[in-house]
């Protein structure tokens, strides 16, 4: 009696191929082929290593920076920024890449969060001309929403789950304007445009998606 090791049934005919999978088939009297699976942890071993291995290259940089800066001391501290800029890929590595647990939101909002803040770190140090609040930060989050049109275009059969990333992209985009209300920015075009253009995304969505955006919303905030 041969039996057919994928399918795992018995054939009293003597053939050499199962009729079910077409794979070869083996006598039972013979020893059985092992069976080899692919070892699923493997891809995190790899990227554990890749962060080991950037961590201690951004220890040996940060320290290096610091030394070079202290000895070459010029009234600037920018080893600050550099310190800043290896713990923000610390961070994408650890947090957005490594973590498989956290969500796609999460990732999103502490990634975009610690960005603006060392973006500003870096304006602050070199005299804090708001150059971050009046240009870069707003840029930075009309990338966000081009990148969450297209996340909703590659995935389309679950767009409504983007609605709460634009949800947060209007909180985002209005502090900007009350920053401006407030005195702190200074030149308040870009916040008015993504404030704006955040909105329509939203009001789009939510008109367009109809009944699936609004069990979404319910969903998510018990809300509609």
């Amino acid at each position: 009696m041969n039996r057919c090791v994928k399918c795992g049934v018995h054939i009293l005919d003597k053939t050499e191929v199962c009729p079910l999978c077409h794979c070869v088939v083996e006598d039972e009297g013979a020893e059985p082929a092992k069976e080899y699976y692919p070892d699923i942890r493997l891809k995190g071993k790899k990227i554990e290593l890749v962060v080991r291995i950037v961590l201690f290259l951004s220890i040996v940089v940060g320290a290096l920076s610091i030394i070079i800066n202290v000895t070459h001391q010029n009234g600037m501290w920018w080893c600050v920024i550099v310190i800043g800029g290896l713990a923000y890929l610390q961070l994408i590595m650890l947090f957005l890449i490594e973590n498989q647990h956290a969500g796609y939101l999460s990732k999103i909002i502490i990634g975009t969060a610690c960005g603006i803040a060392y973006i500003v770190l870096i304006d602050y140090l070199f005299g804090f001309t708001r150059w971050s609040l009046n240009y870069a930060v707003p840029a930075a989050l009309l990338a966000i929403d081009i990148m969450t049109v297209v996340l909703m275009v590659v995935n389309i059969r679950s767009w409504q789950s983007y609605l709460s990333l634009q949800l947060f992209m209007i909180v985002c985009s209005g502090i900007g304007i009350l920053l401006f209300l407030a005195g702190v920015v200074t030149k308040p075009v870009m916040s008015y445009v993504v404030f704006g253009i955040s909105c329509m995304l939203f009001l789009a969505t939510l008109i367009i998606g109809g009944r699936r955006a609004s069990n979404e919303l319910k969903r998510r905030f018990h809300v509609m």
